[in-house]
């Protein structure tokens, strides 16, 4: 069997099931990023516009890959800093956002649990 995040996992991939959804976490050049593979059929992948605007997918700043049945999110959105393991990170030292206030840095474990909430949604969601 081929690994669905073949084509996008990086040395720092993590992959994990959730409700028997494929799931992977991975560093991406500045913050951590979260993917589910959709199961063959579903109803996602008949929606006519890009998945980045379907309207019942509710993840931190929306869909922002989409490659096949691989859907994707990252963690890099107004409000958001850079994690200082990622490639390149902003490292002047300058911990403030453009709104003047300070970034909430995403966590290994937040991003895995965004992962699991987005895997719930796929799961939820049937043909029927």
């Amino acid at each position: 069997m081929t690994n669905p995040f073949d084509c996008i996992a990086n040395d720092s991939a993590r992959y994990f099931a959730h409700r028997g959804i494929n799931c992977m976490t991975q560093l991406g050049p500045f913050t951590i990023n979260g993917y589910v593979e959709l199961p063959e059929r579903h109803p996602w992948l008949d929606f006519p516009d890009t998945l980045e605007l379907h309207p019942d997918i509710e993840v931190h700043g929306g869909i922002t890959y989409h490659e096949g049945r691989v859907i994707g999110f990252d963690t890099n959105h107004l409000g958001d800093g850079h994690h200082p393991g990622a490639e390149h990170a902003c490292l002047t030292g300058d911990s403030l956002n453009i709104l003047g206030g300070i970034p909430h840095v995403w966590t290994w474990e937040e991003v895995e649990t965004e992962t699991r909430r987005l895997a719930d949604q796929v799961k939820d969601t049937t043909n029927e």
